[in-house]
């Protein structure tokens, strides 16, 4: 059995270790993997189902968390103690909000006339909906079994308590009589759930505490003084951004369109041509970015002759040069030197002494 090394919540990691610790198992605790769609694509994910109890056993939390593997582009592997764990994915699980998912399949199949649909009991949405995704799944799951959902995990996941109190968030719910409630998707819910999300992400104690959207903010100018207004309407396109990663395409625009963004996205437009047109004037920009120019067959011959006068009048000055600079740059010798110090007031010339004597 292959070893993978995990990263889990805390509260998580002692309910296991408290489980794991007890010879008599609580008869209602699991722990379970269910592959679901993801709620932004679509495509088959793993998710792990958690129930916790209290130490006296009276109450119960139930949570869902998305895993997730790290791959790295080459190869790693874990040294834990005196063990080698030769797989060096990190497989990470975080705990996610059921409403994600309740989105994505609460709104599978699509009302194709336009209208909002009409009101069912949850039992048979459930059943429509895990039909419907399992025999969509099956074309996808020939090319590769680990893309296929199953009918038993979209069922298992839909009856949870926790993930039935939910519902209300994303459904327009009836009350016809105490033994019936019917429900219907409501995308007018959803988008007010969302909402409320975007207020908490976005409020300053919340938004501030990270380090990256703190910096994604001041990279475009947002925290400087006199930028309240646009600061504001930065953290909650940030907080949307945030979310994007579980919503489908068309629900994220219509998140984003129901704020006033214009003044951000104008301000945002205006530091990215200024960066533009700094970039476009530095001086090392302006050597890389040389036009190019067609010459015809003729031209190119000529410009090679020329090429290579010049080349040849380059050597010619550069050897003349040279040889200017070897004559200058030598130096006379000691013996030299010393000659030409000596006094030779009243001496004879050296060529004196080749010419014939008078007579």
């Amino acid at each position: 059995m292959s070893t993978h090394l995990a990263i889990l919540p805390l509260d998580i990691i002692d309910t296991l270790t408290a489980r794991l610790n007890q010879e008599n198992r609580h008869p209602d605790y699991a722990t379970k993997f269910l592959r679901l769609p993801h709620p932004r694509t679509g495509l088959a994910s793993l998710f792990l189902l958690h129930d916790q109890h209290t130490q006296d056993d009276t109450t119960k939390t139930s949570s869902i968390l998305e895993v997730q593997a790290i791959s790295p582009t080459n190869a790693r592997t874990w040294f834990i103690g005196e063990d080698v764990v030769a797989d060096g994915k990190l497989i990470v699980m975080t705990p996610m909000d059921p409403m994600f998912l309740l989105v994505y399949l609460l709104r599978v199949p699509p009302v194709r006339d336009g209208s909002k649909g009409n009101f069912r009991p949850m039992q048979d949405i459930i059943e429509e909906v895990s039909a419907t995704i399992a025999d969509a799944s099956e074309k996808d799951a020939q090319k590769d079994p680990s893309l296929n959902i199953s009918a038993e995990d979209i069922i298992s996941f839909l009856s949870l308590d926790f993930v039935q109190s939910s519902i209300k968030r994303v459904c327009d719910v009836k009350v016809i009589t105490d033994e019936i409630t019917v429900y219907r998707y409501s995308h007018d819910v959803v988008l007010e759930n969302l909402k409320g999300k975007v207020g908490r992400l976005s409020d300053p104690r919340v938004a501030e505490i990270s380090r990256t959207l703190v910096r994604s903010l001041a990279k475009d100018g947002l925290m400087d003084d006199g930028k309240e207004e646009l600061l504001e309407s930065g953290r909650i396109k940030l907080a949307c951004e945030l979310l994007s990663q579980y919503l489908p395409r068309d629900i994220l625009q219509d998140l984003i369109a129901s704020y006033d963004l214009s003044k951000l996205d104008a301000h945002v437009k205006t530091v990215r041509d200024e960066e533009l047109a700094f970039l476009a004037v530095a001086p090392d920009t302006k050597k890389r970015a040389k036009p190019a120019k067609s010459v015809t067959a003729g031209d190119k011959t000529q410009k090679r002759k020329k090429d290579a006068n010049a080349t040849a009048n380059a050597d010619v000055d550069a050897a003349t040069d040279g040889d200017k600079k070897k004559k200058k740059d030598t130096k006379s010798s000691h013996g030299v030197e010393k000659l030409k110090k000596a006094n030779v007031a009243g001496m004879s010339k050296l060529s004196t002494f080749f010419t014939k004597k008078a007579a």
